[in-house]
């Protein structure tokens, strides 16, 4: 059966890697909500939480629904990059009911290391980094309380090959 798996987690946390290693190390089709946004919006998101930002996200979820449907119609398993946390649920109450209504077998995997590690990963970027604040405060929105605890990886000392080979072994993928 084939399987759609949303891999989520903060800035750093290893979504991006990961997700690119699926795609070309086990074929799946590789769905990033950032490129979705920068492609519909550019940098602006508009504020989180209101109405703009609410609708905006609505467009981003219709093209990865599209794109999920697509690649299930050509027989690939799914990833999807993307931050989709507990405060407020609304993104992840999206994905659950998409899946829901198709019948799309999916799981979420949220990659959790440890702060400094994943704010030593965000100072490497070159494109673009979050900071210590912005990362601290997107911690706080994957708090467990909504998310299964079971679904929360430490990836902290692993290679991305080992994150993946967990997540595989895990049933998450």
């Amino acid at each position: 059966m084939l399987s759609t798996l949303i891999l989520t987690g903060t800035c750093g946390s290893g979504k991006t890697t990961i997700s690119t290693l699926l795609a070309t190390q086990m074929g799946w089709k590789r769905i990033s909500e950032d490129d979705i946004w920068h492609d519909y919006f550019g940098k602006n998101r508009g504020a989180f939480g209101t109405e703009k930002h609410r609708l905006k996200r609505k467009r981003v979820h219709e093209t990865v629904f599209t794109h999920i449907l697509s690649a299930h119609r050509a027989a690939k398993n799914v990833v999807i990059d993307a931050t989709v946390h507990e405060t407020p649920p609304e993104a992840y109450n999206e994905y659950r009911d998409f899946f829901e209504k198709h019948g799309i077998k999916w799981r979420i995997c949220i990659l959790n290391p440890r702060l400094e590690v994943v704010v030593a990963r965000d100072s490497q970027r070159k494109d673009w980094v979050a900071g210590v604040e912005r990362i601290e405060q997107l911690r706080t929105k994957f708090s467990g309380k909504v998310f299964n605890k079971e679904w929360f990886i430490d990836n902290s000392d692993d290679t991305p090959e080992q994150t993946m080979s967990r997540i595989i072994q895990s049933g998450a993928a």
